[in-house]
């Protein structure tokens, strides 16, 4: 791509930047916490991890504008002997970081559910049978995220399986942790061709999108856990690589990968993605290609709206229990439904600009800018439908509960850096200082957002290993006081077993006295997760007030207890050397 005379200079750009972003963190702040409207997780880790890390990154960038022109370093020609080392190192890196960071646990009940499929489908199951003893029970064990299909003999997960087929797979091989870690390598992988195929005579604009791939804490933080969102992004950046080779191959195997996408997790994902290329290539007048493409989206809303779950009827049952199955129509209104309750577009935006680089938005708008748009409505400037799609990923800016970053705007993370790239060819020199120090403040404010991650993790962590060491026949959580403690009831990879645990709030009067008659039953509750550092809930159930009265006279309460000290060392390592 060509550049023009007139640049955009590097202090410009870094003070225009600091600027939109302080009003932008001004404007989130005042909504979310000032007026306190829309209160919600996103907004508790938005406080905790985002407002600093962004307060801070916004002060250095204001700092190093009146340095940010010049040359730099140097880089070397981002060839494949180059940028393959540095792209495995990252997903290297994603992989250790989900014991180190994470330490070996997926916090939310949707990783867990994906978890849960990847492990019965390791056993080459379609579900997991649910024991007999434990059916009148099945709902506090599996309190949500569960499919309706044969619900009442079967624990299914709600989601779609392709998620969790690869995470079993990467289990048969070894381990399922390094399923992030390998799908992130791949849209990494694909972003770098993408990169090479846009700006072949300018690897100073490669270098550009790669460093700013690279240095989204976003992508290599979320790679870490089972979260389908990696896939998105991976397979996102692989259809796209594709649909540049062109050719018959090239297409076909866009589509391919365009139907896998959508059995990720949920289907329409994919659809928001590919549409703005569809409206390209009709503007272009590539007719075969547009029609091609149109069919895959009719193929994928049939294969997975329509014939799994069929399929899925006939292995396990029709749906009962709690739901009925969600259809098209069912699907489509409920996102309209919690676009009216859910949207909450400035702090899940701040959220992601906080996880990537602090220079991704400013030079993705300088993309946009670079578009000449006669050329746009002739199909001639990929700016459009990369322009479109960032554009759709962030307005559906629903609440997402937790998120390392902003997750539903994951997969058009790599058409970010690619208009961050087109705006740098169009509006840059090759003096790459600025990005330079774009990803050192990047790199500081993803320090300390790991750091406060890793801190919020560790009580919910802790709090598991507790439970799952328990020598009780069932452990029964009592959420109250503790947030999202009910994310604790689960089994042990993947697998109900002894202990089993369940969900408190969900038993009646009479299967508590079932339970402690027939099993050694112990509890879980705000004595136990409180002092682990599990952040305070102010809520209650009067009902579980009584519950909880009727167990103590029956005395069964005994509550869960650390394991004992397996040595001498331990012992007083447990005891902080007072022994």
């Amino acid at each position: 791509m060509g550049t023009v005379a007139r640049f955009v200079d590097a202090r410009r750009l870094l003070l225009a930047g600091a600027i939109g972003l302080t009003l932008w963190l001004g404007a989130t702040f005042l909504w979310h916490v000032t007026y306190r409207q829309g209160i919600s997780l996103a907004v508790v880790l938005f406080l905790d991890q985002d407002f600093p890390a962004l307060l801070g990154g916004l002060l250095l960038l204001t700092l190093a504008a009146p340095f940010a022109e010049g040359m730099g370093w140097r880089l070397p020609a981002p060839r494949a002997r180059i940028i393959v080392p540095l792209i495995v190192l990252f997903g290297l890196v994603a992989w250790a970081g989900h014991y180190w960071l994470f330490q070996n646990y997926a916090i939310s009940r949707d990783e867990e559910v994906a978890r849960f499929a990847a492990a019965y489908m390791r056993e080459g199951l379609f579900a997991r049978p649910i024991p007999a003893e434990w059916e009148p029970y099945r709902r506090a064990i599996m309190p949500e995220f569960f499919s309706p299909f044969g619900a009442a003999d079967y624990w299914t997960a709600a989601y779609l399986p392709v998620n969790s087929a690869i995470q079993a797979l990467f289990w048969q091989l070894g381990d399922p942790n390094l399923a992030g870690p390998a799908l992130l390598i791949a849209g990494l992988f694909a972003l770098w061709r993408v990169a090479l195929h846009l700006f072949p005579d300018r690897p100073d604009a490669v270098w550009v999108t790669m460093l700013l791939g690279l240095s989204s804490a976003q992508l290599w933080v979320t790679a870490m856990t089972p979260y389908a969102m990696t896939g998105h992004f991976a397979l996102n950046m692989v259809w796209l690589a594709l649909v540049l080779r062109g050719g018959v191959l090239g297409h076909a195997g866009a589509g391919a990968v365009a139907l896998v996408a959508a059995g990720l997790h949920q289907w329409h994902f994919p659809p928001i993605f590919i549409a703005p290329f569809i409206l390209w290539m009709l503007l272009a007048r590539r007719w075969t290609a547009a029609a091609f493409h149109i069919v895959v989206l009719v193929a994928i809303v049939i294969v997975w709206a329509k014939l799994w779950p069929g399929f899925l009827v006939q292995v396990l049952g029709p749906p009962s229990d709690v739901r009925p199955s969600a259809g098209v129509a069912d699907k489509v209104g409920s996102l309209f439904e919690r676009l009216g309750d859910r949207w909450q577009p400035l702090v899940n935006l701040s959220r992601f600009a906080a996880w990537n680089n602090i220079l991704m938005v400013p030079l993705a708008t300088l993309g946009v800018f670079a578009m000449q748009w006669r050329r746009a409505v002739r199909g001639q400037e990929i700016a459009l439908p990369l322009a479109l799609g960032c554009f759709a990923g962030c307005a559906l800016a629903l609440a997402q509960g937790y998120g390392w970053g902003f997750r539903y705007a994951h997969g058009f993370i790599g058409p970010f850096c690619l208009l961050a790239g087109l705006g740098w060819a169009r509006f840059r020199p090759a003096a790459m200082r600025p990005v330079f120090l774009g990803v050192a403040i990047t790199l500081i404010s993803s320090a300390f957002l790991v750091w406060r991650t890793h801190l919020f993790v560790a009580p919910y962590a802790a709090s598991h290993r507790m439970i799952d060491a328990s020598q009780a026949d069932v452990v029964l959580v009592d959420p109250r006081g503790g947030l999202y403690v009910t994310d604790l009831v689960r089994g042990r990879d993947g697998v109900p077993g002894r202990p089993m645990v369940m969900n408190l709030a969900m038993l009646s009067l009479e299967q508590v006295d079932q339970l402690c008659e027939k099993y050694v039953v112990e509890l879980f509750d705000r004595a136990e997760f409180r002092p682990l550092g599990i952040p305070l809930a102010r809520w209650n159930l009067s009902r579980m007030d009584a519950l909880r009265a009727h167990m103590k006279e029956e005395g069964c309460d005994k509550p869960v207890l650390p394991p004992l000290p397996e040595t001498i060392e331990d012992a007083f390592n447990a005891s902080g050397d007072v022994l």
